[in-house]
């Protein structure tokens, strides 16, 4: 009985050992643990196939934006205005003289257009646009916009000597988008508009 035993467990041990070949063996997954993506806006990929966002962008590749909490107006530059009014007369046509370039300064209301955000003062006096100048009006204290995803009214004004201003032209507009990114220069104004401007921004959120 004893041999008996002893046979069977040789047995086994040479099936454990001859029984099974390399191939047989079960093989190691060769597969990657994730599977990269492409990060949008700048964002960075990271180790476990994620998405490290910069500021101002969310989601799984950064493709999401983020609406900002304000946006500060550091500069508002007036690059094209009319030089004569829609009849061809001049603008200070109270003065002797019959051309006389206007007087100009930008005002910023709120969406209603009843509350005044910022007035460009002092005027630039006697100016005149032809086409590749412009005229910068710094805030003292930079223009804080917080409904950042409601339309504002910015419109360039001709200064007169009586207490009544002429408006020049404007736009009713958002400064802020969800599609648009967030650009450091925001144009107002197509080559065919009569009045445009560039504002100099930076975002919060």
């Amino acid at each position: 009985m004893k041999n008996l035993f002893k046979k069977i467990a040789i047995l086994s041990v040479a099936i454990m050992v001859f029984g099974c070949s390399k191939d047989d063996a079960p093989s190691s997954p060769s597969s990657p643990s994730c599977v990269s993506i492409t990060c949008l806006n700048g964002g960075v990929s990271t180790a476990d196939c994620g998405c490290t966002c910069p500021t101002g962008y969310t989601g799984a590749n950064c493709g999401t934006q983020v609406t900002p909490t304000k946006i500060i107006i550091t500069k508002i530059r007036v690059t094209k205005f009319p030089n004569l009014k829609t009849d061809g007369s001049s603008w200070d046509s109270w003065a002797v003289n019959p051309f006389t370039r206007p007087d100009i300064f930008p005002v910023l209301f709120n969406s209603a257009g009843t509350t005044v955000l910022y007035e460009g003062t002092p005027a630039i006096q006697d100016s005149f646009s032809y086409g590749t100048d412009t005229f910068d009006f710094i805030p003292s204290t930079p223009i804080q916009i917080t409904n950042t995803t409601s339309s504002y009214n910015l419109y360039l004004f001709d200064e007169d000597s009586s207490s009544a201003q002429e408006i020049m032209g404007g736009f009713n507009l958002p400064l802020y988008t969800s599609t648009t990114g967030f650009p450091t220069s925001i144009t107002l104004g197509q080559s065919t508009d009569i009045v445009r401007f560039e504002l100099t921004v930076y975002y919060v959120w």
